[in-house]
This record gives C-alpha cells, sequence and structure tokens, in this order.
C-alpha cells in the first residue's frame, strides 16, 4: 500500500484506549489533547531520522521495511539450527574424537540454558525495548559462532553452542514477532509469514553453506563463515532500521489514516484490533490467571515435542528404512523450501481464520505427518513426508507468534512470550529423548511415531479451547465509552458485538447481544 501523501495532520481529542479522534470538550482525565497518531514522530534519534529519511523515500508503508529488518534476525537466528550441526557431527568427531552423542548434547545444553535465561530476556524486551535485544542478540551470535573456530574441548563447545542457542530459541523469534505485530495488525500474518519465510530460507543457506565450506576449507573456516555471515547480515539492520512502533515515528498500524474526527469509532476495519486495543492492558500476572496462557504452553509444548522428536531421529529412521544419507539430506532441504512457502501461505490464512482455528489445522497435519511416517521407505514418499514437515514447522512458528499477540497485545508480550516459549523448550528437549528411549526400548519408531500422532490428534480438539480472554471486570468510573468489535473479534466472539471501556483504559467488559 503506498503512502497518502496529501493527508493533513489535524489536533484532536485523542481516545486513549481506542486510538480514535473526537471532536469536542476535553475531559478531565480520560481524554487528552493531542495530535492524531499519523502526525509527527513521538520519540527523537538517529535511528528515526534515518528511518524517517527512509519513509519519504520508499512508495511504501514503513512497516514494511521493519518487517525486513526483523527478518534478517530470523534469518541469522539459523544458523546455529539442528540440519547446520548435522553437518558438523561427523567431522568434528573425526577431528576431536567426541562422541556424536556429546556433539548432539549441546542441543540439550542450549535448550536447557533458554529455559533457565528466557524470562529475563523477555522482561528485558517489555523494559528495553526490541530494537537494543535485537542489536545485542546478533552480537552475541555471530560471535559466538566464530568463537567455535577455537572450541577444541567440549566445555569451550558447549559454552559457544549454547550461547547461540539461545539467541535462537528466545530473542530472536520473540522480538522479531513483536515489532511486527505492533506495525500490523489487519496482515499481521502476512507480516509474520514473511519474516519465518527468511528462517526458512536460513535453515537452507547455512546448511548448505556450512556442507560446502567444510569440504573445502575445514571446519575451523566453516564456524568462522557462519559468524561473519551473521554478523554482516543481521547486526546493522537492526541498528539503523528497527522501529519500536509506527507511533514513534507519528504513523499508524497498517498505515490507517483516521479521516473521520467526528464520532468515536474504531479506523481498523478488518479482523484485528489496533495495538492500542482491548488487550494492550494485559500484563504478565493477569495473562497467567487465564485458562487460555496455560493451555497455549501446554500446546507450544506438544508440538514441539512431536516436531522435534520426529526431525531428530528421521534421519537414522530413514536409514533403518534402507534410504541412503545423501537422500535423507535432500528430503530435509526440501522440507526447508516446503517451508518458505508455507510461511506465506500460513500468513495469509492466518489473516483470514481464527487463530486457534488454523492452529488446530496445524496439529492435524501434524497428527497425519507421525502416521505417514510409518509408511515411509521410498524416495518418493520421503519427499511427501518433507511437504508434511515444511508445512508443520512453517505453520506451527507463525500460529503461535499470532495467537499471543492476537489475544494479549504488545505491553507485556515479551515477558508473557517468554514465559509460554518454557513449554516449547520442555517440549523440544524432552521429544527427542522421548523417542531415543522407546526406539531403545523396543528396537523400533513405530510405537513412539503412533503416540506421536495421538498427540498431534488430540490437540487439534484442545487447542480450540483457548478462547480469547476477556477482562470481566471495570473499574467502577462512571465515564465509560463504547465501541464496536472488529470483524476479527466479532469472528472469535459471535454472540459478542460491544465492549464497554473504562474511562482509565485498564479494564473492559463485553456485552453480549443475541
Amino acid at each position: 500500500m503506498r503512502r497518502d501523501r496529501t493527508w493533513k495532520c489535524p489536533t484532536v481529542k485523542y481516545g486513549p484506549l481506542t486510538g480514535t479522534a473526537t471532536v469536542g470538550t476535553i475531559g478531565k482525565s480520560n481524554v487528552q489533547t493531542a495530535r492524531s497518531n499519523t502526525c509527527g514522530p513521538a520519540k527523537s534519534g538517529v535511528y528515526l531520522i534515518l528511518a524517517s529519511k527512509v519513509h519519504r523515500v520508499l512508495p511504501i508503508y514503513y512497516g514494511w521495511v521493519v518487517v525486513g529488518a526483523a527478518g534478517t534476525a530470523v534469518f541469522a537466528r539459523m544458523a546455529p539450527n539442528i540440519t547446520t550441526l548435522t553437518v558438523f557431527i561427523y567431522p568434528l568427531s573425526q577431528e576431536f574424537g567426541w562422541s556424536r552423542t556429546l556433539i548432539s548434547g549441546a542441543v540439550s545444553a542450549g535448550a536447557l540454558s533458554a529455559l533457565v535465561l528466557s524470562p529475563p530476556i523477555g522482561w528485558a524486551i517489555d523494559r528495553f525495548g526490541v530494537r537494543p535485544v535485537l542489536i545485542i542478540s546478533m552480537g552475541v551470535l555471530g560471535i559466538s559462532l566464530t568463537s567455535l573456530a577455537w572450541a577444541t574441548v567440549p566445555v569451550a563447545f558447549y559454552l559457544a553452542y549454547a550461547t547461540a542457542r539461545v539467541v535462537f530459541h528466545v530473542p530472536a523469534p520473540i522480538g522479531s514477532t513483536m515489532v511486527a505485530a505492533r506495525w500490523f495488525i489487519n496482515t499481521r500474518g502476512k507480516a509474520i509469514g514473511i519474516i519465518f519465510l527468511c528462517g526458512a530460507l536460513g535453515g537452507l543457506v547455512f546448511t548448505m553453506q556450512s556442507a560446502l565450506v567444510i569440504d573445502h576449507f575445514g571446519i575451523r573456516i566453516a564456524w568462522i563463515s557462519l559468524g561473519i555471515v551473521v554478523l554482516v547480515v543481521a547486526v546493522a539492520p537492526q541498528v539503523f532500521l528497527i522501529v519500536e512502533r509506527p507511533e514513534d515515528m507519528g504513523l499508524n498500524p497498517d498505515n490507517q489514516l483516521m479521516r473521520n474526527t467526528s464520532e468515536w469509532g474504531p479506523p481498523f476495519s478488518n479482523r484485528r484490533l489496533p495495538s492500542k486495543s482491548l488487550n494492550e492492558a494485559w500484563q504478565l500476572s493477569d495473562a497467567l490467571k487465564t485458562r487460555s496462557f496455560w493451555i497455549l504452553l501446554l500446546m507450544g509444548s506438544a508440538m514441539f515435542c512431536v516436531n522435534t522428536g520426529i526431525n531428530t531421529h528421521i534421519g537414522a529412521y530413514y536409514r533403518d528404512q534402507g534410504l541412503t544419507l545423501t537422500l535423507a539430506a535432500s528430503a530435509i532441504s526440501f522440507g526447508w523450501l516446503i517451508a518458505a512457502v508455507g510461511s506465506v501461505a500460513w500468513g495469509w490464512v492466518l489473516d483470514r481464520l481464527p487463530a486457534r482455528m488454523v492452529y488446530s489445522f496445524v496439529f492435524i497435519f501434524l497428527g497425519t505427518m507421525s502416521v505417514y511416517i510409518l509408511s515411509v521407505d521410498t524416495p518418493e514418499e520421503a519427499f511427501v513426508e518433507a511437504c508434511f514437515i515444511g508445512i508443520v514447522s512453517s505453520g506451527s512458528n507463525l500460529a503461535i507468534s499470532v495467537i499471543y499477540a492476537d489475544y494479549f497485545g504488545g505491553t507485556s508480550l515479551g515477558k508473557i512470550r517468554s514465559i509460554g516459549e518454557t513449554g516449547v523448550l520442555i517440549g523440544q528437549s524432552a521429544g527427542p529423548f522421548m523417542a531415543g528411549l522407546m526406539f531403545d526400548t523396543s528396537g523400533s519408531y513405530t510405537s513412539v511415531f503412533i503416540l506421536f500422532a495421538g498427540v498431534g490428534f488430540l490437540c487439534s480438539m484442545l487447542v480450540l479451547v483457548a478462547v480469547p480472554p476477556v477482562r470481566e471486570k471495570l473499574c467502577g468510573q462512571p465515564d465509560c465509552e463504547q465501541g464496536t468489535l472488529s470483524n476479527r473479534e466479532n469472528r472469535e466472539f459471535p454472540f459478542s458485538n460491544h465492549v464497554s471501556v473504562c474511562g482509565c483504559g485498564t479494564h473492559q467488559k463485553r456485552t453480549r447481544h443475541r
């Protein structure tokens, strides 16, 4: 969407909760005189000056520049991905004499470290902002990957690789999707889908880069090359292009302009409410009291328990089925391509359907994937399974990111997401261990894959119970305004058409209409 260069900035009375403008007498404490969100920058800084210049030059909404900058962080986070480490396992074991169990244990060390550090990182995102956290994270990621070139003892290897995996798990995905969710509401699914498209391309690029550099130059140069690519690609965009909120540049989410200033009414006509929405006031303590938050945490744990469990053992399973290692690697690479396409496709779907319904579809694909793998014994079937894996990987990342933003807004989303991420980390740690243990016990993957399928199909029904949470308590102030829900909210609450919003902007109550 091109910018409207003819819009004039009016001075209006501004509603602090809804973000809509009205002309009338200034209220005592609940309505303030302010310029519209489409007016001049609310903050100052060198990066904002640069962003404003870029905004004036480009014919597109600056939010897409933010999405591109955030996408470089998600691209870079894939450098320490499991598929990249898989390429290093054999040469590391040959050069240093390390066992494969010892090398792969660095993945678990990273997950456990992220489990401990996730809450403080979420707090830092809410306290200091997404931009500084992403800048530091990309710098730490590049340095830790480069330092692996001199990690000749297991302790040094674990320390450096686990540090990189913490960035992979927490600040990169949470920070990048949070800033995109602030800039986009009606097209939030598309924006976050593009970000994870960058991640899928990163998984493919770093896997191929590692294999080629190891073959021609060795392990040390391969680690250094990964670190250099991360620093070159991901640091500068976070420094110069990331802007926390559209309001910082005098813009609105989705490039919406509030043209009707004569009456109260939502300027956003699509499926979601703007950042100053009914869910903006959610704090971590409030979210922890809702049933939906704990269901989402459990669903995230189940999703990544199954998905990571299958992905970790799929290479060994294919070898047991008589497929070659080269074919297995080709199927994994094909899965990344499907994930790239799936990121855009799932984003389109999420802009049109409730996030919990889309999440349910992803679980159905997860269960189908777990059943279908039992029949894989030919190259063609391996590539079909890779399609399922790509669809599930892209869908799960997007659904989780969008549903948290839709349900809990942006005020404390960093802390809320960081606690929810602990479920994902537990699942990622438990899935591979569970699959390996059941294989060692029975000598076959059949029982664990059947169990994974049951989990997927069961969760496809349970996730529908996670309805959007709604505050019920009013603050008791008499001057409450009433606004109309967006189409998205009407779809989530089919019997609810209006919401009563108290003037202080801290509580709201839904009025049911049949």
